[in-house]
């Protein structure tokens, strides 16, 4: 039963977590030269990349796409489903917040600022919504399987 509505949800919010790996979350800009936030690294126009410590963003973003591939094979189990949507959710949350601190925190060490209106600021939000999505037709079928079972 992989082929249900919310795999394809689950699925949407893998690929959306996937794509922050190739698109740039935030750009910090110093003076005249600026550079670009990935997950993995710092892309640098004249900044020092080593100020820029990816393994906590890195780690949280590993971890809520590995949320998102358990839970799709999850569905034999759809109460445990949903609690375990509930981990990946609190994990991209982590993502989502871990991504604001870093660039925040990156800006102000480089004396500069940071901008967050790139995609890849917006793909935990969209695999957020993915998440929402999945766990209403996980209860939805929850709900026709008590119905079916009620009436045996």
């Amino acid at each position: 039963m992989i082929q249900r509505v919310q795999s394809l949800y689950l699925f949407g919010g893998f690929a959306a977590i996937m794509s922050m790996f190739f698109l740039p979350f935030a750009r910090i800009i110093v003076g005249n030269s600026s550079g670009y936030l990935f997950l993995q690294e710092f892309q640098v126009d004249g900044l020092p990349a080593e100020a820029y410590n990816p393994i906590l963003v890195l780690l949280a973003g590993v971890l809520t796409a590995i949320g998102f591939l358990v839970s799709i094979f999850l569905y034999k189990n759809r109460i445990f489903q949903m609690r375990f949507n509930v981990i990946t959710f609190l994990l991209n949350g982590a993502l989502l917040g871990l991504m604001f601190w870093v660039g925040d925190n990156l800006a102000s060490a480089l004396d500069g600022y940071s901008n967050f209106k790139l995609i890849g600021a917006v793909m935990p939000i969209i695999s957020l919504l993915f998440l929402v999505f999945a766990n209403r037709a996980i209860r939805s079928d929850e709900a026709k399987v008590r119905a079916a079972d009620r009436l045996r």
